[in-house]
């Protein structure tokens, strides 16, 4: 057995015996806000930790896609770091990439809380977050200040950019695309998400007749 194996195992063992009791005693909104750190913002960051790599690097299916090097993959989905706390720290983690957001134009608290459910006997977590997160600007200037500082992640970065809740949906195209002209240059690639069930009529934007104006206002 190799010792990053032995080291696995008993970061398993650890945290299903310890941690997780603990962790599932505590409102699951306030443990996910835990876990995105950033430095100054008064949490603690993982930015300079890693796990040993014992030459597993040369082990993963590194993959060429649409010219951008994904490592492996297996990668941070939307949803957990919504305001692009903590891009160091999923690095080090060992994520192939990472997406950053929902972010919108506009920052907002999202719906009502309790919007975290946890479902135990399925390993499941029910999410009725809508798109809380900081607003573009602030998000751009926390990305921005990570770029100067060197620190920015080498993996792959995806920014999900969603609608303001406030904005009508005939201005929903002006409300994204105001968002991806503050990020333009930060991420690797976008994602415009018009599938949240959580804003109200946001999936009316997958018709045809909006889709395509949208498809039209972003290839100018």
């Amino acid at each position: 057995m190799r010792v990053v194996d032995s080291y696995l195992i008993l970061a398993v063992v650890l945290y299903e015996r310890f941690l997780k009791p603990i962790l599932f005693s505590i409102d699951p909104e306030l443990v996910h806000e835990d876990c995105d750190c950033y430095p100054g913002e008064g949490c603690l960051t993982f930015g300079g930790c890693s796990m040993p790599d014992a030459g597993l690097a040369a082990e993963r299916p590194g993959k060429e896609v649409f010219g951008l090097h994904f490592p492996n993959p297996v990668g941070l989905a939307a949803g957990f770091d919504k305001n692009g706390m903590a891009l160091p720290a999923w690095e080090a983690m060992g994520f192939g990439f990472m997406e950053i957001g929902t972010i919108t134009a506009l920052a907002q608290v999202g719906n009502p809380r309790p919007r975290i459910f946890r479902v135990p006997e399925m390993e499941a977590l029910i999410n009725r977050l809508g798109f809380n997160n900081q607003g573009v600007e602030k998000i751009g200037i926390r990305l921005e200040e990570l770029r100067r500082s060197l620190r920015w992640p080498k993996i792959p970065v995806g920014i999900n950019i969603g609608k303001s809740k406030v904005v009508p949906l005939e201005e929903a195209a002006d409300d994204y695309l105001r968002s991806f002209q503050r990020l333009r240059g930060l991420g690797d690639y976008f994602v415009l998400n018009v599938s949240s069930p959580n804003t109200p009529d946001l999936r009316k934007l997958q018709e045809k007749q909006r889709s395509g104006s949208f498809s039209e206002r972003f290839s100018k």
